[in-house]
């Protein structure tokens, strides 16, 4: 990839970081000194990628930066100081920039900002496409999503499942482990399955309900598990086309199908997320978890992805990260709909394979996936009073 077809601003007062950069893009970029200058090359035309330099790198120029989004809402703003500083990432995430990296950077930094706004450029141009709607008898699809490994999702989704469990009843919610490299559903739950979504790919020519039976690991709660492929290496073998054809076949079955997937946003999330009647979108309290989170709503934003499916739940919600909740929900131009606290009884109940909710229904963590389970009970409920009144 060469910077000749970019259109790239640095912007810094110091000479020498400047200097700098130009060797960094062996002279193919337009440099300013102030805020002024640089706002001057935004109104000339469409810019690739707008880099601030280290004089920059305080809460009062990233403000003034900010304001040049209002002019492009979409221009990637990167910044690049010596020194990386939580208060300084919060401030970043706060106004609008899509990255802080390291000064000096590198070519190849710079390449992957490009790359990133390239695909979400073509995301743009090429929206989700609408799903024709189900009948009426089709069960709720609820997929559970985060942008950073480790954020709480696998124990979210297998909590979640188990209560819709309890509200249903037996043999009503089935949980798919979309997670097709390193799933822990049947780890979390302590199930040892003899046949996973890799028989189902294996198998899809004649896939029918008997056959999805068999595929089934029951829980004794009553939730029926289609498990991840047992080695990573199998998870090759299941394509997005099979993933989605079993959960359409499943939603038929079920009343709820929670489908727990890989912190990955690719074509098989993407087409997951369009199918899912609602998406719980799992945030941990700390920055990485954050910003991630910043980058994947706004790809979803400029496919078009309809906000109101998505319920932002906050993990892990008082832990010492001296993080606001209200500055996270201006950063994710998102409200926080509902939050899970960090208690010890939760990694306990992962070994133990007996989740929180069965293991300790009345803590406070237990009282937090309940709150989730309310988000998708009480849409539930909605739901059927507009059906009543349309009837009447």
């Amino acid at each position: 990839m060469s910077f000749d077809d970019y259109d790239i601003v640095v912007v810094d007062s110091d000479e020498e970081f400047l200097a700098e950069a130009k060797a960094v893009f062996e002279g193919v970029v337009t440099t300013a000194r102030s805020v002024a200058d640089a706002q001057r090359l935004v109104e000339a035309g469409d810019l690739d990628l707008l880099v601030l330099g280290p004089s920059n790198a305080h809460e009062a120029a990233l403000e003034s930066f900010s304001l040049l989004l209002e002019l492009d809402s979409d221009l990637p703003v990167v910044l690049a100081t010596g020194t990386i500083t939580a208060q300084l990432l919060r401030a970043a995430l706060r106004y609008g920039l899509r990255d802080v990296i390291q000064a000096p950077f590198s070519a190849e930094e710079i390449h992957q900002v490009l790359r990133d706004s390239e695909r979400r450029s073509k995301r743009r141009i090429a929206p989700v496409a609408p799903v024709e709607p189900v009948g009426p008898k089709a069960g709720r699809v609820i997929t559970v999503a985060s942008a950073k490994g480790g954020s709480g999702k696998t124990v979210t989704a297998t909590n979640l499942a188990l209560l819709l469990a309890r509200d249903a009843g037996p043999g009503k919610v089935a949980i798919v482990d979309a997670d097709l490299q390193f799933g822990d559903v049947c780890l979390v739950l302590q199930l040892e399955p003899k046949l996973t979504i890799f028989n189902a790919a294996q198998e899809i020519d004649r896939l029918d309900d008997s056959l999805i039976d068999s595929l089934l690991t029951k829980h004794v709660e009553g939730v029926s598990v289609l498990a991840a492929p047992l080695e990573p290496a199998f998870a090759d073998e299941v394509s997005t086309a099979v993933l989605i054809e079993v959960v359409t076949r499943l939603r038929d079955k079920f009343e709820y199908v929670v489908v727990d997937t890989a912190s990955l946003l690719d074509e098989l999330l993407l087409s997951l997320l369009e199918r899912a009647d609602d998406v719980i979108f799992i945030v941990d309290m700390d920055l990485p978890s954050v910003k991630n989170a910043k980058l994947a709503l706004e790809t979803l934003r400029l496919l078009k992805f309809p906000s109101s499916k998505i319920k932002v739940v906050l993990n892990r919600s008082n832990a010492k990260a001296r993080l606001d909740e209200g500055e996270i929900e201006r950063s994710l131009k998102m409200k926080i709909s509902a939050s899970i606290p960090s208690d010890g009884l939760v990694p306990a109940s992962v070994n133990e394979g007996r989740p929180v909710v069965l293991s300790a229904p009345r803590s406070k963590v237990a009282k937090g996936f309940e709150s989730v389970a309310a988000l998708i009970l009480g849409e539930v409920a909605e739901s059927a009073k507009v059906s009543k009144r349309r009837w009447k």
